[in-house]
């Protein structure tokens, strides 16, 4: 039987089909406060949520929904301090660092916010860090200023100097999101020489670049983790 997947972010809901074979298919993109998930007839539903209403929404339907308490079959939060608190986006995050390859593993997912995720060789997460994404990082620069802009997304750094407030704020916003997940990165891999790294989500195409030895997967990096967390607990019912 197949089974309609949902990843729900603040902004965007990713959604795909888990066909019996395990081949995931047929994806699909919303903004979140246009999503209607009656459109979808399948009977079997799994869904990763970070937004509450929805993730309350799919609970009382029945789905498959994937938090700290049902993520034990396959990774350990043991050496979380409150488990209950973790993004479930940030878990099937984990749970897809150890079904696509080796761990210990780190997932940076760049979307509103830029997660990170630290998963050992004893598939145990042990920890992260969060930061704002570039669109947040812009959007508290204009709504918290008299007279600085909302400046549109680039698809590269910009070459310092910036000859006029755009470009400065292109180069402060994005040189300065890099050289904050370079900085931390680093911090991990003092911890974890040869550390596995992976970055994800709707904004990696724009930092991969700059970290040529890691691996990159799109947005559907977290779905592959739902499908696998569904899987593996479907053998443990």
């Amino acid at each position: 039987m197949s089974c309609r997947l949902f990843n729900i972010g603040n902004t965007h809901v990713l959604t795909a089909k888990l066909l019996p074979d395990g081949i995931i298919s047929d994806y699909r993109v919303f903004d979140t406060p246009c999503f209607d998930p009656t459109i979808f007839p399948e009977e079997e539903q799994a869904v990763v949520s970070v937004v509450p209403l929805w993730e309350k929404y799919f609970s009382e339907k029945g789905a498959f929904v994937l938090n700290w308490a049902g993520c034990s079959p396959v990774l350990s939060l043991s050496e979380m301090g409150t488990p209950e608190t973790i993004g479930a986006d940030r878990i099937a995050n984990s749970v897809a660092l150890i079904s696509t390859g080796k761990v210990p593993a780190l997932c940076i997912d760049c979307g509103t916010a830029i997660t990170f995720e630290f998963v050992d060789s004893g598939c145990r997460l042990r920890g992260g860090a969060i930061l704002p994404g570039r669109q947040l990082l812009r959007k508290s620069l204009h709504d918290y200023t008299a007279k600085l802009p909302l400046v549109p997304l680039a698809d590269k750094l910009h070459p310092v100097p910036g000859k006029n407030t755009v470009e400065a704020i292109q180069i402060g916003t994005d040189t300065g999101a890099v050289g904050a997940v370079r900085e931390i990165l680093e911090q991990f891999r003092r911890i974890e020489p040869g550390l596995r790294i992976v970055f994800c989500g709707g904004d990696s195409s724009f930092f991969a670049p700059n970290f040529p030895d890691a691996e990159v997967y799109g947005a559907d990096f977290t779905l592959k983790g739902l499908a696998h967390a569904l899987q593996v607990c479907r053998k443990h019912k």
